[in-house]
């Protein structure tokens, strides 16, 4: 779910994307974010980089009809998708890049966003941004994961031997987030107050691998060169990852641990 040029999904992928990820993963880690930002009824909310909007839609089930949400991306597949799947709740969507928003100075009692701030490629001048339409006391929050998981590991390794180092690349940099320590160093020098970073670890639970890992690479935007193997090379890239995983199969399930850093900050 991310904002800027770093996580783009065309085609069907954004469909696939909701189907097979936000179920098992997006919507749990939406859940443990809203929890922590304690969102109230009737309260103004943004989310950034909304995606196909699994957070917004469960903010706006929170601050009911007396508040307002927005959900705001650069991706036109993925917002279009969001706004479909929300057809019927009274959310606004802007497909803009975060730092030239365009928004209302103070005009949000909160600020979330789940797994964007790593695609932002002007992390300063997003805060900045943020910063500018909170009101005071305002409230940003955002999750990014804290690191690789043994499965994106899994996936990872076995997309450079059989595809390339290339795409290998492109997949792992998802994980590839700043520390906490610099998480919380970013806020702090963008002037937020109250800098908090807290790590949250989830149980996931996730189909079999077999099942699982095709539909998870055809959601993700190196999904052309997955698609392009042949169905002999598919087959190899996906034994080298249950072969990988052995310890976390549980019948026919994979279950494994996973983590984010949620970083908050008050105007």
């Amino acid at each position: 779910m991310a904002d800027e040029k770093g996580f783009q999904l065309a085609g069907n992928a954004p469909e696939i994307y909701e189907k097979v990820l936000v179920p098992l993963w997006m919507a749990r880690w939406a859940d443990a974010l809203l929890e922590l930002v304690k969102l109230k009824p009737g309260e103004v909310v943004l989310d950034v980089a909304c995606g196909t909007g699994v957070s917004t839609r469960r903010t706006q089930q929170i601050v009911g009809n007396e508040g307002r949400v927005t959900g705001l991306d650069i991706n036109a597949p993925m917002l279009a998708h969001a706004r479909d799947l929300a057809a019927s709740l009274p959310i606004e969507w802007i497909e803009s890049d975060v730092s030239e928003s365009g928004l209302d100075s103070n005009a949000f009692d909160a600020v979330i966003s789940l797994h964007g701030y790593h695609y932002f490629p002007d992390k300063p001048a997003a805060l900045a941004e943020i910063k500018r339409v909170l009101r005071h006391d305002g409230r940003l929050a955002f999750s990014i994961w804290a690191g690789h998981s043994p499965y994106t590991s899994a996936i990872c390794s076995a997309v450079e031997k059989h595809i390339s180092p290339e795409i290998a690349a492109k997949q792992r940099s998802q994980r590839q987030t700043p520390s906490a320590d610099v998480l919380a160093s970013h806020l702090s020098a963008a002037n937020y107050r109250n800098v908090q970073v807290h790590k949250q670890t989830l149980e996931i639970r996730q189909p079999a691998t077999r099942e699982f890992a095709p539909l998870h690479l055809g959601s993700m935007p190196i999904a052309a060169a997955f698609n392009a193997l042949s169905e002999d090379q598919k087959e190899r890239l996906i034994c080298d990852v249950e072969e990988a995983l052995r310890e976390f199969e549980k019948g026919e399930e994979l279950i494994y641990p996973d983590s984010v850093n949620v970083a908050v900050g008050y105007k």
